[in-house]
């Protein structure tokens, strides 16, 4: 039997199902597990420069802070102003301007840092009002504890961006001083320092971009891309550039490794208090990988899920593969077994056949028994009957002779005389022929139309032992019986005397091989609703070996003599067959065997006949 070719298209396809599934879920788990470290360093990115901007905006407050502590503690006159935030600028190196502002916008001190470095104080009449800048609006509306940090932008003096380029933060707090009266404080931060070390912070495989709000990127790894809004240069931002993650931003979602455009995105914010104009705007901090990256840890990926791909495909066809060879192998095997048990069956079939050919072989065979023992039991009555029919005719003749010479009264008593005695001689040796044989007669007759019947079992094994004596007699065995005469048996009259000849014959033929003083001897007995039947002989017994294989078909130790082996089998067959019975055997070596053969009465199963054909 072929495998169906279907079903080989199935197998294949599902194998490669099977790759399929193993390779996307590689792909999946590998590039998981290649883009998680670039996760981890984009979150320690992003923590890193949040930490150090905070730092900065934290310093930024408490400069101030200081300086108009300082300004309260040292209480400076006018002209003596600028040198205190002379001094200021000596300690501090981040910071580009300083100023005093009156309440009505006027700056009345203002101490400069160059692009040179160098600290200077500006002229009177430099000096500018400032009423109108976002900051001193701010400012005006501060408490006296507040400080307004002022957005990230580029510093812009008389409406000129200062170049080169000065990114700048500012602070503005309250102050009071008796030589000032009340005013505020304004300090310009330079950025650049800060700026330079978050540019630093660029890796290889992560790029830092920071955005001041929406509309300004502050750090790109794109120089070209900053301050586009200070310097009214085409539009590059956040909105602009990165409009899908803006939109999440906006959402309130968080980035987190969120993969957009072929690369990974993690986005940290620093939301400010901030809530009037000009304040300092929303930090966005984003940790990218390059363009480049991401694609080549898909093809890493790729690669590897390819491989593990073809190694499943290699194993699965493998497996399908010798799972196939062994379905075929299979196959011819049960092709083997099946031609193997045709071949069996035939056999079984012509064993069987010949079994049955056996067993009328056998029948026959135990018949011509019977014909033999009859024969030589009526031997003797026949010839004693021809015996005394001689006699009676030399009687006769005698009797003529002596009507011719003269026949006396004592002649002719004396003839009838002898005569009365050979006729009576002759009556009784033909009674004895005529009941051998009606005994023959009932076991040929019942043999040969074996019906269910009741019949009785002393008169059947006595007919049997008569129709045996010829052979016992050649074979030198003796047969004694132990038969009750009113033991009666419902069942097959036939089968009954079949099965206990074939157990007698077994006995003469293998029991006793020569020796003298043979005898057999059979008992019957009746026993609830069996009749038990023995047959038991003084013989050489069997061997213990021997014992497990007397009933199996053909086992004989007389092959070379015939023998068939079919007999006691054939007698277990007949008898559980036909009486529903049992056989057993009890053996000793060197002192005998004894056969119990017990036949059930089929009482029943002759009613349910009975009721059967009156019904028909």
């Amino acid at each position: 039997m072929q495998i169906p070719a279907r079903w080989r298209y199935l197998s294949v396809l599902f194998i490669v199902f099977v790759c399929v599934l193993v390779g996307h879920f590689t792909y999946q788990q590998h590039y998981n597990d290649l883009k998680r470290p670039l996760e981890i360093k984009q979150n320690a990115l992003t923590d890193q420069t949040a930490l150090r901007i905070n730092a900065r905006l934290s310093l930024v407050d408490t400069q101030i802070r200081l300086f108009r502590h300082e300004l309260t503690l040292l209480n400076p006159e006018q002209s003596e102003l600028e040198q205190v935030m002379f001094s200021m600028f000596r300690i501090y190196s981040d910071l580009l301007q300083a100023r005093w502002i009156d309440l009505t916008g006027k700056e009345q001190v203002r101490v400069d840092r160059t692009p040179d470095n160098e600290v200077i104080k500006v002229a009177t009449e430099m000096l500018q009002n400032k009423s109108r800048r976002y900051y001193f609006t701010a400012g005006m509306a501060l408490s006296w504890e507040q400080v307004f940090i002022s957005q990230i932008d580029l510093n812009v003096e008389n409406g000129q961006v200062q170049r080169p380029l000065q990114p700048t933060l500012r602070a503005v707090i309250k102050a009071s001083l008796p030589s000032m009266g009340e005013g505020l404080l304004v300090i310009n931060f330079d950025l650049r320092s800060l700026l330079s070390q978050l540019q630093a912070l660029n890796q290889a495989d992560n790029e830092l971009l920071i955005g001041a709000g929406d509309y300004r990127w502050i750090v790109h790894p794109e120089p070209g891309k900053t301050w586009h809004a200070d310097l009214a240069e085409k539009r590059a931002d956040i909105v602009t550039d990165l409009p899908e993650i803006a939109a999440k931003i906006k959402a309130g979602n968080l980035v987190q490794g969120d993969e957009l455009n072929n690369q990974l995105f993690t986005v940290q914010t620093l939301l400010t208090t901030a809530n009037s104009e000009g304040g300092l705007q929303d930090i966005h901090i984003i940790a990218r990988t390059p363009a480049e990256l991401l694609p080549a840890v898909k093809r890493q990926a790729i690669v590897f899920a390819s491989i593990i791909t073809f190694v499943t495909a290699l194993g699965g066809l493998s497996i399908l593969y010798a799972y196939w060879r062994h379905l075929t192998q299979l196959n011819k095997l049960s092709q083997s077994v099946q031609n193997e048990r045709n071949n069996l069956q035939q056999a079984l079939q012509r064993q069987s056949t010949l079994i049955e050919e056996l067993a009328e072989a056998k029948k026959l065979s135990s018949l011509s028994v019977m014909v033999a023992g009859l024969a030589h039991e009526l031997n003797t009555p026949v010839g004693a009957t021809q015996l005394a029919l001689s006699n009676q005719e030399r009687l006769l003749e005698k009797l003529i002779t002596q009507k011719q010479t003269g026949l006396t009264k004592t002649a002719f008593e004396s003839f009838l005389s002898d005569s009365q005695q050979s006729l009576e001689q002759a009556q009784h040796n033909n009674r004895r022929a005529v009941e051998l044989i009606q005994g023959f007669k009932r076991l040929t007759f019942e043999r040969a139309n074996d019906e269910l019947n009741t019949f009785n079992v002393g008169q059947h094994l006595n007919d049997l032992c008569h129709s045996m004596k010829g052979l016992l007699k050649r074979s030198n065995v003796r047969l004694e019986s132990d038969i009750p005469a009113d033991i009666t048996l419902t069942g097959y009259a036939g089968a009954f005397t079949q099965i206990v000849q074939i157990c007698i014959s077994n006995a003469i033929e293998h029991a006793f091989k020569g020796m003298s003083g043979a005898c057999i001897t059979i008992k019957s007995k009746a026993q609830n609703d069996r009749i038990l039947v023995t047959i038991a002989d003084n013989g050489v017994g069997i061997a213990r070996d021997v014992m497990p294989f007397i009933f199996d078909p053909f086992y004989t130790s007389q092959r070379n003599n015939q023998h068939t082996g079919l007999g006691l089998h054939m007698a277990k067959v007949w008898l559980e067959e036909a009486f529903n019975g049992t056989i057993s055997v009890d053996s000793t070596l060197g002192k005998g065997t004894v056969f119990t053969l017990s036949f059930n009465q089929l009482d029943q199963l002759a009613a349910d006949i009975r009721k059967a054909g009156s019904t028909n």
